[in-house]
C-alpha cells in the first residue's frame, strides 16, 4: 500500500477473502494492485498498442509493475521508466523501436499534464532548450512511426531502414504537436546542452529553431 489508510478494494478484498491465509490474501492484494497500475498506463501508449497489439501491451505493463514498482504515494510521473525496461525486453529484438516510441509517448502524455511555461523577458543575448519542450532522439524513423500508428501514414511508406529521426514535442497555447528535426537543428540543440555558445551557428538555422519556438531567449 502506498498510504496508511486501507482502501475501500482492499478492505473489500479482504472480506471476500475470509478463510483465506494471510500472505495469499496479501499477494491476492499486490495482484490486483499491479493489474491496476498496468490498467491506469495502458491508455497512455495507443502507439505502441498499433504496432504490437493491446495484449502485448498489457502483458508488459504487469511486467514493468513488478520490475519498476511505485516509489512514491503521488502516481504522476509513473510510468516514465518504461522505455528503459523496453530497452532490455524480449521485445526489444523484433520490435527495437519500441522503447523509442514509447518515449515519445511519454512525452506526449507528459506535457499534456504540466503547465504551460510562460516566456519571460531575457535578460541576456543567450538561448535556451525551450521548457516546454522534449527532445527524443532515435535511430529509427520516429516520427514517421508514430504517423504509421496513428493512421496518418500507410504502412508502406516507413521502412525502418530509412534512418533515424530526432523528434521534438512542444507544449505551445495549450496543445501539443510534434516536429522533425533536422540534422542543423538538432545540432543546435547539441551545442546547447553542451553549454556551448550558438553564436557561430548561421543565423538562418537559429531563425528556424526559434520561429518554431524549439528554442527559446534564455
Amino acid at each position: 500500500m502506498l498510504s496508511g489508510s486501507n482502501s475501500p478494494n482492499l478492505v473489500q478484498e479482504l472480506a471476500q477473502s475470509e478463510g483465506v491465509p494471510s500472505d495469499q490474501r496479501l499477494n491476492i492484494h499486490h495482484n490486483n494492485f499491479r493489474e491496476t497500475l498496468a490498467g491506469s498506463l495502458s491508455g497512455v501508449f495507443p502507439a505502441l498498442e498499433a504496432f504490437v497489439g493491446a495484449v502485448f501491451v498489457k502483458g508488459a505493463l504487469s511486467e514493468f509493475c513488478v520490475a519498476y514498482p511505485p516509489k512514491d504515494a503521488s502516481l504522476l510521473g509513473y510510468g516514465s521508466d518504461f522505455a528503459t525496461f523496453l530497452d532490455n525486453h524480449k521485445a526489444s529484438e523484433q520490435v527495437p523501436y519500441a522503447a523509442d516510441l514509447v518515449r515519445l509517448e511519454w512525452a506526449i502524455h507528459e506535457l499534456q499534464l504540466v503547465d504551460e511555461v510562460v516566456a519571460t523577458e531575457p535578460s541576456q543575448n543567450e538561448w535556451q532548450l525551450n521548457p516546454n519542450a522534449r527532445v527524443i532522439r532515435s535511430e529509427f524513423p520516429l516520427l514517421s512511426l508514430w504517423s504509421v500508428a496513428n493512421g496518418q501514414l500507410p504502412p508502406e511508406a516507413v521502412h525502418i531502414e530509412q534512418g533515424g529521426q530526432n523528434v521534438i514535442v512542444l507544449l505551445n497555447d495549450g496543445e501539443v504537436s510534434l516536429l522533425a528535426l533536422t540534422d542543423q537543428e538538432s545540432h543546435v540543440l547539441d551545442e546547447l546542452a553542451a553549454q556551448r555558445s550558438v553564436h557561430e551557428i548561421s543565423s538562418t538555422v537559429l531563425s528556424s529553431v526559434s520561429k518554431k519556438k524549439i528554442i527559446v531567449p534564455a
